[in-house]
């Protein structure tokens, strides 16, 4: 693992020439925590060599040159450790980027299935408001022609029965004219024969019969 962190950094520090994309591809395999870690353990360690290196220069003759070479060293290693650093915080930028656009996708993705299912669910609840305006058009509609045929039905009935009214007292009427006629024509035969009686008691001088005693108003039937 030692080793492929070195080799991983060394390709990282040859910079653009080593291309984006590969960079990104090694750097996702990277524990970030771990190698922030191992960074500040080999700063603490450079740190603690250069001290030992500049207590060794001040033991030579040249300790100003000594020094120098010491600070040298330790800038170099220095520099290489705020190189992984800034690869490590780009490396972090991005995973935090991506992390970041990966919640805003997925909220996306939420509320564009939230608005799909509201959208289905508005759409169903058209169809059936539709499905039940028809259904109380066509039970509004079956009424009244219920009600239409019903009333025909009466109407035909009563049409039916004066009809029959009509009839009976059509039957009723001409059963009256004839008993008239035929009352009429019985007093006429009645008059005749008197008429007839009367000529010929004429002819033949019998004397007619005495009228009917006329009955006082002032008495009552019966009574002498």
């Amino acid at each position: 693992m030692k080793h492929f962190r070195f080799s991983f950094f060394a390709f990282l520090l040859l910079g653009p020439a080593a291309g984006v994309q590969a960079q990104d591809g090694l750097a996702q395999g990277l524990d970030l925590t771990a190698e922030r870690e191992r960074i500040k353990a080999e700063r603490s360690q450079m740190e603690a060599e250069y001290s030992q290196s500049l207590r060794a220069c001040y033991q030579k003759l040249n300790v100003n040159s000594c020094k120098d070479d010491a600070f040298k060293i330790r800038l170099k290693k220095t520099n290489v450790l705020r190189a992984q650093e800034r690869v490590l915080n780009d490396q972090e930028r991005k995973q935090r980027s991506a992390a970041a656009l990966q919640s805003i996708e997925e909220k996306n993705s939420l509320e564009t299935q939230t608005e799909s299912a509201e959208r289905r669910a508005r759409s169903t609840q058209q169809h059936l408001d539709k499905l039940e305006s028809n259904l109380e058009k066509n039970e509004a509609r079956l009424e009244k022609e219920a009600r239409e045929a019903e009333n025909l039905e009466k109407n035909a009935q009563r049409e039916q029965a004066l009809r029959e009214r009509q009839q009976a007292h059509q039957e009723k009427a001409a059963k009256a004219k004839a008993e008239r006629e035929k009352h009429l024509q019985k007093m006429q035969e009645s008059k005749e024969h008197r008429e007839q009686v009367e000529r010929n008691r004429v002819q033949r001088g019998t004397p007619g019969a005495a009228p009917l005693p006329v009955q006082p108003l002032d008495k009552p039937l019966g009574q002498p």
